[in-house]
């Protein structure tokens, strides 16, 4: 179980940044979904479980992503970085149950795509066009619905299991 808790954050986290990488043959508006999904893992992971998630293993994740598809290096390394930092500052303040999860993860979507989207800008010295960005996170929102689930078969549970270390006496 303890191997589980430890490899699967990791696991998922590099299994969706290939998905990223791949050429799927999609169209440039439909193309910032891909870099997206494995913001899902990232804030799902960081949320639930930041110790398990290294830093520099999120800034690896963005980085390859960067090398792969041939894009300004540093660019997903910040927004990965970011996503992760959302992840932990929400974690540190107790946010428990699922409907304050997902507001909270529709939050981090919108400020880590306008994140992306002002960076973006910047880089080429001119307002980018928004609508490519929305339309991602709208799909990234909608991936999270399928991506989650299968993240939470691997999430150990959280409830306490003092049943598991019985010792005799006091």
């Amino acid at each position: 179980m303890m191997i589980i808790k430890v490899v699967a954050p990791l696991l998922s986290i590099v299994i969706l940044t290939v998905i990223a990488a791949l050429p799927w043959g999609l169209s440039s508006e439909d193309r910032f979904v891909l870099p997206l999904l494995p913001i899902v893992a990232i804030h799902y992971w960081s949320l639930r479980q930041s110790e398990t998630i290294p830093e520099w293993f999120v800034f690896l994740a963005g980085l390859s992503l960067d090398i792969l598809t041939h894009g300004p290096l540093g660019f997903w390394s910040l927004i990965y970085l970011l996503s992760y930092y959302l992840g932990v500052v929400s974690h540190a303040q107790g946010l428990r149950g699922q409907s304050a999860r997902l507001v909270l993860f529709a939050v981090s979507l919108l400020a880590i795509t306008a994140a992306a989207w002002l960076i973006s800008s910047l880089y080429v010295l001119e307002f980018m066009d928004w609508r490519p960005f929305a339309i991602g996170a709208t799909y990234a929102g909608l991936g999270a619905l399928f991506i989650v689930p299968l993240l939470h078969i691997f999430a150990p549970r959280s409830g306490r299991q003092d049943y598991l270390n019985i010792k005799r006496g006091a």
